[in-house]
């Protein structure tokens, strides 16, 4: 699987799959996102026609019904994290408004 690397919030390098919609964090939980966080990343084509990371929403809670991996150490140190692809389908419309 093709993954693309882009940097969240000027300090997390995520790498995800190239066409992911939704995206969670693994290890993002707190006391504002007891559930961890995701963002709705937004897609465009280069001028050689690869899809490349145009851009992203705002931080979102995750759904109570998704649970994800925990990050591990050797990611948290790299600065580098594998984000985790959500099903569309498990995401509401109105979760980035």
């Amino acid at each position: 699987m093709t993954t693309s690397n882009f940097l969240l919030m000027n300090k997390i390098i995520l790498q995800i799959p190239v066409g992911a919609m939704y995206v969670g964090f693994p290890g993002s939980e707190s006391a504002e996102y007891p559930t961890g966080f995701m963002v709705e990343v937004h897609w465009e084509q280069d001028d050689t026609g690869t899809l490349c990371v145009a851009g992203h929403s705002q931080k979102a809670p995750i759904p109570q019904n998704i649970q994800l991996p925990s990050a591990t150490a050797r990611q948290r140190r790299s600065g580098s994290v594998h984000g985790v692809v959500i099903d569309p389908n498990q995401v509401s419309s109105d979760s980035f408004q």
